[in-house]
């Protein structure tokens, strides 16, 4: 059983294993449900709401800040506060997969830091406003980039600073515009989310650094912004398709050959 509370942000929970009964004590009313995998709830700010469930589930829940709905708009719109209708036994295949990539990025340690759980938010509230807001905001389609000189700025910024936890905010922020509208107008630019830019630009750098005697794989994939070792060891791998350690060593290989 879950007490009766007030939720005092925007709510989304989804159930990942069990099915199950539940009852919902809300507005006066008594409303009775069967819960499975993919069941989804979405509360507004606001919603008193007493649960019992009538077994073992596993769940995900996540509290929505108002200001990331509002920030995800365009920068055309001009509203302070987004209104969210309310769902009690809702079936949504992505809004489950985007609070499992949510889950997947925490599990594993962030290896892209900040700036992935940021852009999985942004676009969940992208998705939450198409979909399931009183007043429905349809996303805008961006049809060119950046303008060139907010591009060189926000490219200098990145590689300027690889090592650090940068946030999508931050780098909005540095092309004078709103997350989501930032996001969408990098990726027409460069082809690459934010995220996956900064990751490419890493590795990119930590090739760099490898190649130069003296470096550990450890200190190269601290120096260029990964959380950890296993982090880095294992994003190189993916990209690059050997691991640091054998990258270093092949190129030190070769370097004695033509020495």
């Amino acid at each position: 059983m879950i007490p009766q509370h007030e939720h005092v942000e925007h709510f989304v929970h989804v159930v990942l294993r069990g099915a199950v009964k539940y009852e919902v004590r809300t507005r006066g009313k008594t409303l009775q449900f069967g819960a499975k995998p993919g069941t989804t709830f979405i509360l507004p700010r606001g919603t008193v709401d007493e649960l019992r469930w009538g077994g073992p589930t596993r769940r995900i829940a996540v509290a929505i800040h108002p200001r990331l709905l509002v920030s995800a708009l365009d920068e055309t719109a001009h509203v302070s506060d987004i209104e969210l209708t309310e769902h009690w036994n809702l079936i949504d295949p992505q809004i489950t997969a985007v609070l499992l990539a949510m889950t997947t990025d925490l599990n594993e340690g962030s290896p892209a830091g900040r700036l992935y759980g940021e852009a999985l938010g942004n676009a969940l509230a992208v998705y939450l406003l198409n979909r399931y807001a009183v007043r429905r905001y349809a996303p805008v389609t961006y049809r060119g980039g950046l303008p060139g000189y907010r591009l060189k700025r926000v490219l200098d910024y990145i590689g300027e600073n690889l090592a650090n936890d940068v946030s999508l905010s931050e780098l909005a922020a540095i092309a004078g515009m709103s997350p989501h509208y930032f996001a969408e107008l990098f990726k027409k630019s460069t082809g690459r989310a934010p995220h996956q830019y900064i990751i490419m630009q890493r590795i990119e750098r930590a090739k760099q650094d490898l190649c130069e005697p003296g470096h550990s794989v450890i200190e190269v994939g601290l120096g260029v912004g990964f959380q950890n070792p296993s982090h880095f060891a294992r994003v190189f791998k993916k990209i690059v398709g050997i691991s640091p350690s054998r990258f270093q060593s092949e190129v030190q290989l070769n370097r004695r050959r033509y020495v």
